[in-house]
């Protein structure tokens, strides 16, 4: 899948508490897609405010992380007015259909199971920043 280099860089913000994970995304976009900027939080509050202030063209979150889950973020994010329209990719090991629907309920717009592939990810991610 392509990326449409027309609309300028964009913006990912990864909120992850797995510094691991988050340099194996980081590389694979950055390396794979040049027209990607990666901006990372290792928790909650930290990707909120993050949010807030980067104005991402789409958020990466963890379900689980350590001050706030990715559930209670999504909310938060949802309810403010400069993110209520960033897309959410929800990353979690949980894949029980009661958590993928809660999910949704939230307005995450994809929802991946950990272990996942990173073409797998970056063909969602492409797919929602285009």
């Amino acid at each position: 899948m392509k990326f449409d280099f027309s609309l300028g860089r964009k913006k990912v913000l990864i909120v992850d508490d797995d510094a691991s994970l988050q340099r194996q995304i980081r590389y694979h976009l950055e390396h794979k897609h040049e027209n990607i900027a990666v901006f990372q939080a290792m928790d909650g509050l930290s990707g909120i405010n993050q949010a807030l202030d980067v104005r991402p063209d789409l958020i990466i979150l963890d379900w689980m992380l350590p001050d706030i889950n990715g559930p209670e973020v999504l909310s938060r994010l949802k309810a403010e007015s400069k993110t209520k329209n960033t897309p959410v990719l929800m990353l979690s090991g949980r894949n029980n259909i009661g958590d993928i629907e809660d999910m949704f309920t939230l307005e995450a717009e994809r929802y991946i199971t950990k272990p996942f592939s990173l073409q797998n990810l970056s063909d969602k991610i492409i797919e929602l920043l285009n």
